[in-house]
């Protein structure tokens, strides 16, 4: 296989890519903000339980590194990387009429064995899914574009995901400004109409059969575990997994909690806290964009400060979400809450133009496999944290103000930790050894070229 990458760029190509990430907002909104917080607030469940529920689905993510080596490997009908993505984006949006089943069973019930499990099942089926397709899809956007044009058109493909959150939650909180079941059923129908119609837009046409991608001759192919290995003995590698793995564990353990903080702590209704997700994606929509500009005549190995002010900008949020939890300080709530998505929307172009730096042109499957590994697995991990420090915070004191506090101070300093990691990983040096053409930083300019 040796065909390079498309050899123009394509604006509409890239859009016509983004819009994936629209479906991908509305359905993520459903299982990680909508449902926690009915569970939690409305329905008064303990937080370990539902957090747990939400990280089941990042259990199973080495199934993306095994998905990326397939894709890499293994065409199916022709086509490397299209038929992979929908094996895990169909089932995800079959499963999600569950999640309002087993919410109306663990309102009647909250120990009906048959509603746990229905939400289990859901959450698994959603989680195979994710990891099935998420690191394929990446290589998918990586394939579309040449070397010089990458991280324009990953920045392209963010921005319609992070753009699309607040759009789905100021819908959402208008569909259920007070939880109800019929209004939970209705939003999870419209989040599985536009999800099928946007990863098919998406992915219609997006990968030619027979199309050949950048990758080992069969001769030089290895077996999966051997491969594994192989990149693990690499000490960048294990020091960039722990960096985006600390990063991921930190940023989200406020997931599950965030929405019922604003239930459990001021009061609000659950129209309220679901427009927290508007909040926090304007921000991060403002600071994508500012920082791509800023940035855009660098290299993507050159963002290794670019994303350590992105780890302080996010942080510092962090720590005053505890504040404002431990004063109860309402007014702070919601522009601490902007605040986040700004610092939030810098750290994503550092590590994402990072970790396009940090994968072998060869194995880019494999590499964007393990880089969604340690962001997907951990990114569970750091849900169930959450929710299970909030639980033993409130045993311990009697206090939810406290019980919230410590999962936002936690979160703040794990983040300042990411900083001392990624300050020893060489990623210059691995794009120089991994042969790869220099891929420049997240660029709007490269439109115009």
């Amino acid at each position: 296989m040796s065909q390079e990458s498309p050899q123009r760029f394509s604006l509409l190509r890239t859009l016509k890519l983004g819009s994936f990430h629209i479906g991908s907002a509305f359905v993520d909104l459903l299982t990680s903000g909508v449902l926690n917080r009915v569970l939690i607030s409305d329905l008064h469940l303990w937080a370990t339980p539902v957090a747990l529920l939400s990280a089941l689905r990042y259990l199973l993510a080495p199934l993306s590194i095994w998905a990326g080596y397939r894709s890499d490997t293994r065409p199916i009908f022709g086509r490397h990387r299209v038929p992979y993505i929908w094996a895990g984006r169909l089932p995800m949006i079959l499963s999600l009429p569950l999640l309002p089943l087993a919410t109306v069973m663990l309102a009647a019930d909250p120990n009906s064995i048959l509603g746990w499990v229905l939400a289990a099942v859901a959450f698994l089926i959603y989680g195979v899914g994710t990891l099935m397709s998420g690191g394929v899809f990446l290589a998918l956007i990586r394939d579309s574009a040449p070397p010089a044009k990458r991280g324009f058109a990953l920045s392209i493909v963010q921005i319609f995901l992070v753009l699309s959150f607040p759009i789905a939650g100021v819908i959402y909180a208008k569909m259920m400004p007070l939880y109800d079941p019929a209004s939970f059923w209705r939003m999870t129908l419209l989040g599985m109409a536009v999800a099928g119609s946007f990863v098919f837009l998406a992915l219609f046409g997006a990968e030619q059969r027979g199309q050949t991608i950048v990758a080992d001759s069969p001769a030089e192919q290895l077996p999966f575990l051997a491969l594994v290995g192989e990149m693990w003995r690499d000490q960048r590698t294990r020091r960039f997994f722990i960096f985006l793995s600390l990063g991921a564990l930190s940023a989200f353990a406020q997931d599950a909690v965030l929405e019922p903080f604003g239930g459990q702590v001021f009061g609000m209704k659950a129209g309220e806290t679901t427009s927290f997700n508007a909040y926090w994606g304007i921000g991060v929509l403002i600071t994508l964009i500012g920082t791509v500009v800023a940035t855009r005549r660098r290299q993507a190995h050159e963002q290794t400060d670019t994303t350590v002010l992105g780890l302080i900008l996010t942080g510092v949020p962090l720590a005053l979400l505890g504040v404002v939890a431990l004063t109860e300080a309402r007014a702070l709530l919601l522009p601490t809450i902007f605040i986040f998505g700004l610092g939030f929307g810098v750290y994503s172009v550092g590590a994402m133009s990072l970790l396009m730096a940090m994968t072998a042109d060869k194995r880019a499957g494999a590499y964007l496999g393990l880089w969604t590994v340690s962001q997907l697995l951990f990114r569970g991990v750091g849900v169930f944290m959450g929710g299970l420090i909030r639980d033993v915070a409130f045993l311990a004191s009697g206090s939810y103000p406290v019980a919230y506090a410590s999962v936002f101070l936690l979160s703040a300093a794990g983040l300042g930790a990411c900083i001392f990691i990624l300050l020893r990983v060489d990623v210059s040096g691995f794009a120089r050894s991994s042969g790869a053409a220099p891929v420049p930083a997240a660029s709007f300019a490269a439109v115009a070229e």
